[in-house]
């Protein structure tokens, strides 16, 4: 978290590079900055994570990578600097964690936009045409991700319908992404594959949500078109 331009911007970093940054008007949120310490709570739930400053909800950062299907290592990192060098000063007083009932308050049914929380959305979760497999052995090489990948593509060919299908590897996992052609069909390799691989529903991104709503939007303006031309 960082201050800037009278913002408070929360983002996630994969590989190096940042992704799409949910900004927060520091006027929103209580008095942070010149004071002498502020109370910060993550709380981690099955949509994000949470971000509470002095007990007020000021913003989620939704999932953006498959949820570990296990128990794992959490740990909480400091940077000392931030991305152009300089260094970042932090005075750490306590550090609680531990399981605690929701906080969030926002998702009540009826209520768009979640309240007006900055990074609450309201979109399914589940994505339609994506598989998350898990508990593959672990890869590190270039080579080792192209065989994965090509291991996939064969297993889950027969639901990919003529092009295939789409699969996401990534080095130094054990885990990857099977998109197929349908729902339908990400329904009968749920079913079918369930013997071979362990998988389940891969969760959806905001930006895949933003993207077929948007291609729906573009479909039926096409289709509309073309009825006035007939």
């Amino acid at each position: 978290q960082r201050q800037k331009g009278g913002q408070l911007v929360i983002n996630d970093k994969q590989e190096g590079i940042w992704g799409s940054a949910v900004n927060v008007p520091l006027n929103t949120c209580p008095l942070m900055f010149g004071q002498q310490s502020v109370t910060l709570v993550i709380q981690i739930t099955g949509d994000g994570f949470d971000v509470f400053i002095q007990d007020k909800h000021c913003a989620r950062l939704e999932h953006r990578t498959q949820l570990p299907p296990n128990k794992c290592s959490l740990t909480l990192q400091f940077p000392s600097t931030d991305d152009s060098g300089k260094l970042e000063k932090w005075t750490v007083y306590r550090v609680w964690w531990g399981h605690k009932d929701l906080m969030a308050t926002v998702d009540v049914p009826g209520v768009a936009g979640g309240g007006g929380v900055a990074g609450v959305n309201s979109f399914s979760s589940l994505h339609p045409r994506k598989l998350f497999i898990s508990g593959l052995r672990k890869i590190r090489s270039d080579q080792e991700v192209d065989l994965r990948r090509a291991e996939l593509e064969r297993a889950f060919r027969k639901y990919g319908g003529q092009l295939g299908v789409s699969v996401l590897a990534p080095k130094n996992s054990s885990f990857a992404f099977v998109e197929v052609d349908s729902e339908r069909q990400a329904e009968l390799a749920l079913q079918e594959m369930a013997s071979k691989y362990r998988l389940n529903r891969a969760r959806r991104t905001k930006h895949e949500a933003l993207q077929e709503e948007r291609a729906a939007a573009e479909a039926a303006e096409k289709a509309q078109e073309g009825s006035e031309w007939d």
